[in-house]
């Protein structure tokens, strides 16, 4: 059985490792690390990863086997993202003949990555339901939330969310008028055995405060020492 939430990193380079597992167990995912091409191809066959990302910023000749064999390793059905050198803009063409889904040439940016991996998970998530249900949509004012498709919108516009962010609104979204705990949202945002700060809630909150507000009012409601409800916008109020 495939692993919802367990991506497998190649590479070699300790730094991109420790950002790359930072970025990502904060968002919920797990990692493991692959520093040699035969333990990937091992990993793969055994642990059934979400994803491997993938390392290609060595030499182009490497980096091609190594997809090659990721790719053979996956049976051609693991998704895959590499990272390559910024000059290698012409290796697209290569890599996606290998099997690989995406690729990220340095600076790495986090939101594109992770809508990568969320946008799998999803998928994964709903083709084990046969049918998408009324109830996969959250409505609160003028916000919507699509949980088949991964979407918030706002007066129609798209609002751009991290997976942990979604996670934590739709949490609000569901049950609108009740006051939410920072306890109640860590244990919906993240993994059990996380430890997580209840200031880091306020700084994600913030992320979600902001995005919202780009199309309309503020609606989150920040109850001091206690936590976070939804309130419907001075225009909804009045009508």
């Amino acid at each position: 059985m495939q692993s919802h939430g367990h991506v497998l990193i190649y590479t070699g380079n300790a730094e991109l490792f420790r950002l790359l597992e930072y970025i990502l167990e904060t968002e919920g995912f797990s990692v493991r690390l692959c520093d040699d091409p035969g333990g990937l191809v091992t990993a793969i066959r055994a642990e059934r990863p979400l994803a491997v990302l993938a390392d290609c910023s060595g030499p182009r000749a490497e980096a091609l086997s190594l997809c090659r064999r990721i790719n053979d390793a996956g049976g051609g059905q693991l998704r895959v993202a590499a990272f390559a050198q910024a000059y290698w803009a012409d290796i697209g063409r290569d890599l996606d003949a290998l099997g690989v889904d995406m690729v990220i040439c340095r600076p790495i940016e986090p939101r594109r990555l992770l809508r990568f991996l969320w946008d799998i998970r999803a998928n994964l998530a709903a083709g084990s339901r046969p049918c998408v249900a009324p109830e996969q949509t959250f409505r609160h004012a003028d916000v919507e939330m699509n949980l088949a498709r991964v979407q918030v919108t706002r007066s129609g516009q798209t609002v751009s969310l991290s997976a942990l962010q979604f996670r934590l609104l739709l949490q609000l979204m569901k049950m609108p008028e009740v006051v939410h705990s920072r306890d109640e949202l860590i244990a919906v945002g993240w993994p059990p055995e996380t430890e997580v700060e209840p200031r880091t809630v306020d700084i994600h909150i913030g992320h979600i405060r902001r995005a919202l507000n780009k199309y309309g009012p503020d609606i989150i409601r920040t109850v001091r020492s206690v936590g976070y409800s939804l309130n419907m916008p001075p225009q909804s109020s009045r009508s």
